[in-house]
C-alpha cells in the first residue's frame, strides 16, 4: 500500500528509499528471492542513473555481485564499502538472535 500511494505521488526519491530498506530488511532475513525484487525494482527507478548507488548499496547488504561495474566513486574504494554495507546486516542478524 505505502509503494502505491508513493508512486502515485510521484516521488521517486522516497520509493528508492523505501525499497533500499526493504532490501536491508529482507537481507537480514535471508529472503533472497525478496532481495531480487527489490534490487528489479530499484534498477527501474534508476533510468536516469541518479540512484545508481543504491542499486549498488543493495547489492552490497544482500552479498551479491554487481551485475556491472559500478560508476560511484566509493570515497574509501567499493570492497571497503561493500564491507560496511555488508556489516550492518549481519550485526542485525547477530541481534535478533
Amino acid at each position: 500500500m505505502l509503494r502505491t500511494e508513493i508512486d502515485a505521488a510521484g516521488i521517486t526519491a522516497v520509493q528508492a528509499v523505501l525499497e533500499l530498506a526493504l532490501v536491508f530488511h529482507h537481507a537480514v532475513t535471508t529472503s533472497e528471492d525478496q532481495v531480487t525484487r527489490c534490487i528489479a525494482r530499484l534498477a527501474a527507478l534508476n533510468s536516469g542513473g541518479v540512484y545508481g548507488y543504491y542499486t549498488d548499496i543493495a547489492h552490497f547488504m544482500a552479498s551479491l555481485p554487481l551485475p556491472q561495474a559500478s560508476s560511484a566513486g566509493w570515497i574509501d574504494g567499493e570492497a571497503a564499502t561493500r564491507q560496511r554495507w555488508r556489516d550492518l546486516v549481519t550485526a542485525r542478524q547477530d541481534r535478533r538472535g
